[in-house]
């Protein structure tokens, strides 16, 4: 399989808008507003005659569950000082004086990464809880993040014999609304479970159809059996040992739903482009072809005089 892209977890545009105001000095209003996968909504607001604040809007799936499982103290920790009042329809606010920021990169990333510090927080939760041994206080966390799909964090081997505490286990119930893209993504995550098998170190995936949810799922009640499937990852104390390990796995399976879903999409493209492209050389070979004129027939009657048709 080739290597695929991997989506960054900022968004670009706030990045940009962001950095131009934190870094490159520019002091103007403006309200930029954006949106992201997931339903993520974002909007920065610089105020006339306060060019200097930057308050940024987010509005972000499941945010009161977020902050049941991390969110909260993410935003006391991450975003200490910085959290305002969100203004009508969005969830969080975040303001910060761009002349006054002692670290504006820091800030920056901060800021960008925002989605990714609130929906990453129940991982880092877990993970942290696992580094240090204390996996076994966590309840089984469920973050309803789209329509009809759900994330499940589930700390020990197994929900039936919760004797060992060294692993979590992470379900991703993933669907489509066309029948098309569920058949792409059945395929597409079937060739992932057997490709992250070949990788020595990665955590073990495993991918069950819709109709079969993983048993580490069956006690906190699963997805309609209609769903494309269900991705698992197992994530044991080594993937997350260090501080830089634990950030990476966070930001890979907060971007996973994501990058399904960017690569089922693109390899419809594909399809298409060479689809089209198939078309398109047939249509020159029919243009080139040059009909044979055949000689016209002779034509006579029963007495043996020629005639011509008219």
């Amino acid at each position: 399989m080739a290597a695929m892209l991997k989506l960054e977890p900022q968004s670009a545009i706030l990045e940009e808008a962001l950095g131009a105001r934190l870094l490159d000095g520019k002091r103007e209003p403006c309200e930029v507003s954006c949106a992201d996968f997931d339903d993520a909504l974002f909007k920065l607001v610089v105020l006339p005659g306060q060019e200097s604040v930057l308050t940024l809007n987010a509005k972000l799936p499941c945010y009161d569950t977020l902050l049941e499982y991390g969110g909260a103290k993410c935003l006391e920790t991450t975003f200490a000082g910085l959290v305002t009042k969100a203004e009508p329809g969005y969830d969080v606010a975040l303001s910060v004086n761009a002349d006054e920021c002692a670290a504006p990169q820091e800030t920056l990333r901060k800021l960008a990464r925002i989605k990714r510090h609130l929906v990453g927080a129940p991982f880092e939760a877990a993970f942290e809880a696992l580094v240090n041994g204390t996996a076994r206080d966590l309840p089984v966390a469920r973050l309803p993040w789209r329509r009809g799909e759900s994330v499940y964090i589930i700390a020990g081997n197994d929900p039936a014999s919760r004797d060992s505490w060294d692993r979590v286990t992470v379900v991703f119930a993933v669907d489509f609304r066309e029948e098309t893209d569920k058949a792409y993504a059945r395929v597409f995550l079937q060739q992932f479970q057997e490709r992250a098998r070949a990788l020595g170190g990665a955590p073990p995936c495993v991918f069950n159809e819709g109709s079969r949810p993983p048993r580490e799922i069956l006690t906190v009640g699963a997805e309609s059996t209609t769903i494309a499937g269900y991705v698992s990852f197992v994530v044991f104390r080594s993937h997350v040992a260090t501080p830089k390990k634990l950030e990476k796995t966070c930001d890979l399976l907060v971007g996973f739903r994501n990058y399904v879903h960017f690569h089922i999409k693109a390899a419809k493209v594909n399809l298409h482009m060479r689809m089209r492209k198939k078309v398109a050389s047939w249509i020159q070979v029919v243009n080139r072809a040059q009909m044979t004129s055949a000689r016209p027939r002779e034509m006579k009657t029963a007495g043996g005089r020629t005639f011509t048709r008219k």
